[in-house]
């Protein structure tokens, strides 16, 4: 997996909970290389997002020992040992340690590129992380010219672990989640068919495949959620989409397939900000043909 993070002279990160210094450069660095991907955080880095929300178009993982904790948008682990778990059924390349200082120090061995952005200045941090220079198997494989903001020089500079070590049990990432991303883009609008179908049935699973792209892991899963999936050995991915928590949007064809391959199909084109409304129109059983006058696809 991979370790992304920005850290001043010292390899001091923060400060009373809060990053040292904000550069927008490094900010769309951190969108651009996360974008999609698994995040790995310790609670107080959630707490310290605005609003202390999840990231959105990403899976948020919490390591939190807070029972019956519930985080709308993310998976919590309660333990370390649950958090190696639970990676296993992820690929690697897809998986990003993000904070805080703790959860860098732990995962630090188990990473095999570290994304440091270097600034050159004295943060009077209070939270470091390991200062990577000086670690043997680690070495520079890329940096970036030095560039300027406010009057602190900063570089991008990549890192390789050239001897990454096993998790703790001796095994590792599985890689049998590959999909994950798809699962949880960020969609501000949609384009899907429809078939002409009254059953509620239908429109029930079709409202709740429709939630679950919007706005995956809305109700968020516990730790006693996240150990449940553990034990049954499944693919993490196919657990969220077969309970509707998060899903891709050919979910919606493969529903209609079940329903009515014969049927007639309206193509219609929901909004983020229309969902509500739509799926209301969709559960009261108003025709699909009456729907879709509302929400015709430009093309």
């Amino acid at each position: 997996m991979k370790l992304i993070v920005a850290v001043d002279e010292k390899w001091g990160i923060g400060k009373d909970g809060d990053l040292l210094k904000s550069i927008p450069d490094d900010m769309r660095f951190f969108r651009e290389k996360t974008r999609s991907a698994v995040l790995v955080m310790g609670y107080n880095t959630l707490l310290s997002f605005p609003g202390s929300k999840p990231l959105p178009g990403r899976l948020n993982i919490v390591l939190a020992d807070v029972e019956g904790l519930r985080i709308p948008g993310a998976v919590v682990c309660g333990s370390m040992s649950g958090l190696f778990e639970l990676l296993k059924t992820f690929d690697s390349d897809e998986v990003y340690v993000i904070g805080g200082g703790s959860m860098y120090r732990q995962l630090l061995p188990y990473c095999d590129t570290a994304y440091i952005t270097k600034m050159r200045f004295d943060g009077g941090a209070d939270t470091f992380i390991p200062d990577i220079d000086e670690i043997a198997e680690w070495s520079i494989s890329s940096e970036s010219e030095l560039k300027e903001c406010e009057g602190i020089e900063y570089s991008f500079v990549e890192y390789h672990n050239s001897s990454v070590e096993p998790f703790p049990d001796g095994q590792s990432f599985g890689g049998r989640d590959k999909g994950i991303p798809e699962l949880f883009k960020r969609y501000k609008e949609l384009s899907f068919g429809l078939i002409d179908c009254d059953d509620s049935a239908y429109r029930a699973e079709a409202a709740a495949i429709l939630r679950a792209v919007f706005e995956p892991l809305k109700d968020g899963m516990t730790a006693a959620d996240t150990e449940a999936f553990i034990s049954g050995g499944a693919s993490f991915g196919d657990h969220l989409t077969s309970s509707r928590l998060a899903v891709a949007p050919d979910e919606i064809a493969a529903l209609n397939s079940r329903f009515g391959s014969d049927a007639d199909t309206y193509r219609v084109c929901v909004g983020r900000g229309d969902l509500d409304t739509f799926i209301t129109r969709l559960e009261s059983g108003e025709s699909i043909s009456d729907i879709q006058a509302d929400y015709i696809c430009a093309d």
